[in-house]
């Protein structure tokens, strides 16, 4: 009897795990006919049972299943889990630990790739909905993914440091540039996005020593030009900003924009016939540029008030002098109505356009206009 009771519990043991096999078989066949709702269900109980959890095949199939679940175009299928495609690169990974024998890994690494591209895709339909944290995840899965089969992604792990940055992410962003920057990937942005960064974050020594370590690679790049000169203008370096922006002006004379940060440099600096100058070019390339239309007229107003100082403080016997200055002082403000008016066609409701324009007319005795422009004030 107790011969007969072992040699029973013996075959109950084969059963048990002929009956285990036979559930990562039936995940298998059903694989194969694409029931991907009876593959998981036969291969996520094969994966849980000790007879089977072990062994390389169950987890490669285990891979299979969900991968095909992540592949699937049938919406049933695709809702079995929304996290097949991980599960499914997880397994895959666990296969090729438990898989000392290489049975399976030239397949393990090729599905391994179809992995990477759909985070890739992921990140991709992520970014297209504007959901840069998503997307960020998913592309640095891909570059992960990629990684771990000795590839060097370096678009994926450039679009991941880009949608944290505009995911507002700032460490992971810092930490995927520097990555880029180790693998030598050969980007411009890449130096411009890291001095953005660290500069939001009140840094521009740092942010300067990213701009220039960017223009040693890339010294003609015309972004990192205007980074640079950026800097120097928030930070008052002046005779650094001019340089640059001369620099800039010499690969790009069509840029309008370029033109009136030379003008208001030398406004700035006092300068008052280059500023002249540069403002003109800048309006010249572009009619309706309002910022330069208001600082030019800005300018000659600026002239006409300093004039006019000057003129009141003549002691009492130099009139002929004083009606020379005063004679500037409206020749200024006339030049500069052309340029104010300009101004406020193309920002109507500019509340400095409009203040200025009240000052002109008022200086000028043009009480028409000026009742208009008090009317416009006064609403």
């Amino acid at each position: 009897m107790k011969k007969f009771a072992v040699i029973i519990l013996l075959i109950s043991l084969a059963f048990g795990a002929s009956a285990q096999k036979a559930k990562r078989t039936a995940a298998f066949n059903y694989l194969r006919y694409g029931k991907l709702d009876k593959a998981k269900e036969a291969i996520d109980d094969a994966v849980e049972n000790p007879k089977t959890m072990n062994e390389a095949k169950t987890w490669f199939y285990y891979g299979n299943v969900y991968l095909a679940i992540q592949l699937s175009e049938d919406e049933k299928y695709k809702k079995l889990d929304p996290d097949a495609l991980l599960k499914a690169y997880n397994a895959y990974l666990k296969a090729k630990e438990l898989d000392t024998k290489g049975e399976f890994t030239k397949d393990i690494n090729d599905r391994i790739i179809v992995c990477a591209e759909q985070f890739y895709n992921q990140g991709v339909s992520h970014y297209t909905e504007k959901d840069y944290k998503d997307a960020m995840t998913a592309f640095g899965q891909s570059a992960q993914v990629n990684e771990s089969l000795g590839k060097v992604d370096s678009m994926a792990t450039y679009n991941a440091a880009l949608c944290a940055q505009l995911a507002n992410l700032n460490s992971e962003a810092k930490k995927y540039y520097q990555k880029l920057i180790e693998i030598k990937y050969a980007h411009p942005d890449i130096y411009s996005s890291l001095a953005e960064i660290v500069k939001s974050e009140g840094d521009t020594t740092k942010a300067l020593e990213y701009i220039k370590e960017g223009r040693k690679i890339f010294p003609d790049n015309f972004k990192l030009i205007i980074d640079e000169t950026n800097i120097y203008l928030a930070t008052g370096q002046k005779d650094k900003a001019m340089d640059l922006l001369q620099l800039a002006i010499e690969k790009d004379t069509t840029n309008p924009t370029l033109f009136f940060a030379v003008g208001t440099n030398y406004d700035q600096m006092g300068k008052f016939e280059e500023a002249e100058n540069y403002y003109k070019k800048a309006i010249e390339l572009n009619p309706d540029y309002f910022d330069a239309n208001y600082n030019l007229g800005a300018l000659y107003v600026n002239q006409a008030i300093e004039i006019s100082k000057a003129a009141n403080e003549l002691p009492l016997n130099e009139e002929k002098k004083y009606k020379e200055l005063k004679d500037q002082e409206t020749e200024l403000l006339r030049k500069s109505l052309p340029y104010i008016e300009k101004a406020d066609s193309l920002q109507p409701n500019d509340q400095y356009t409009l203040r200025s324009l009240k000052d002109i007319y008022t200086r000028l005795g043009m009480m028409d206009k000026l009742k208009s422009i008090n009317e416009r004030l006064n609403k």
